[in-house]
């Protein structure tokens, strides 16, 4: 059976210049995250196009606890390890890695949550295209993850894990998306006396013939709800706070390997 070629540590690509990958006082607000929660709506009392069913939600007591951005998850200082790291592998094994989460100031995560992709890419020519396959992570629930990798080509690799969100971020993330439906709004329009625009919210409702999605918007004054002719967009808005926008990272920072460099094989690491 073939064999591929030792498996090495990480590519640091972007990750040592990047002004917010050392310190949480680099973080910026990102007016963009809402787009993040544009496909899905809950109901609440304000003005809202709502979608579906209303849906409360809590945080976790661990996310209220945090009072500064330095307890989130760092991609600085977190780091991984390959497991029995081998120098060379044969084409069907399975790779294991794994994640240890870090705060900013260094100290090990007790809770998971954090939003991983891992990716193990050729570092060679491979016919037909640059080869390469996503890992299996696992959230082991108290600041380590497993990552498995299946090898399926001959030749060089190596392996990348990137933070895409930190847990505190998932979880701003998933309260504002079940708490928050006026983030996007619409209008409505109506033919019929009186005025003949209105913003939508949770008194008619209309079901899509085809795809039975419900909507629900606000009923006119003066007016009933068959009266509505179509509806526009009407805008977004960005409800996180403060703490919140300072959680919301840039993504996509790359992770250092926690393997001591002897361990990889010369010639494959990217300082």
């Amino acid at each position: 059976m073939e064999h591929i070629h030792s498996i090495l540590s990480q590519h640091f690509a972007g990750l040592s210049n990047s002004p917010n990958s050392t310190s949480p006082s680099g973080f910026s607000s990102e007016e963009s995250v809402v787009s993040s929660f544009y496909s899905e709506f809950g109901c609440s009392t304000a003005p809202t196009l709502c979608v579906s069913s209303c849906r409360g939600s809590e945080r976790p007591r661990w996310l209220c606890s945090i009072t500064n951005v330095s307890m989130s998850t760092s991609p600085a200082h977190t780091t991984f390890i390959i497991e029995n790291l081998k120098k060379s592998y044969q084409t069907g094994e399975e790779l294991f890695v794994t994640v240890h989460a870090k705060d900013f100031n260094g100290k090990s995560k007790s809770y998971g949550g954090d939003f991983f992709q891992a990716k193990e890419s050729s570092t060679e020519n491979v016919p037909l295209s640059q080869a390469s396959v996503f890992g299996e992570v696992v959230d082991l629930l108290n600041g380590s993850y497993s990552v498995r990798f299946l090898l399926p080509w001959v030749g060089k690799a190596q392996v990348a894990v990137r933070l895409i969100h930190s847990s505190e971020a998932v979880q701003v993330l998933k309260h504002h998306r079940d708490t928050d439906s006026d983030r996007v709004f619409f209008n409505g329009y109506y033919e019929g006396p009186g005025p003949n625009k209105t913003r939508l919210n949770c008194c008619c409702e209309y079901k899509d013939p085809h795809t039975e999605e419900i909507w629900r918007c606000q009923r006119p004054k003066s007016l009933p709800c068959s009266a509505r002719v179509y509806h526009s967009m009407g805008g977004y808005r960005n409800r996180l706070t403060e703490k919140e926008k300072k959680l919301m990272t840039p993504h996509g920072h790359y992770i250092q390997s926690g393997a001591p460099f002897h361990h990889v094989p010369s010639g494959f690491l990217h300082p």
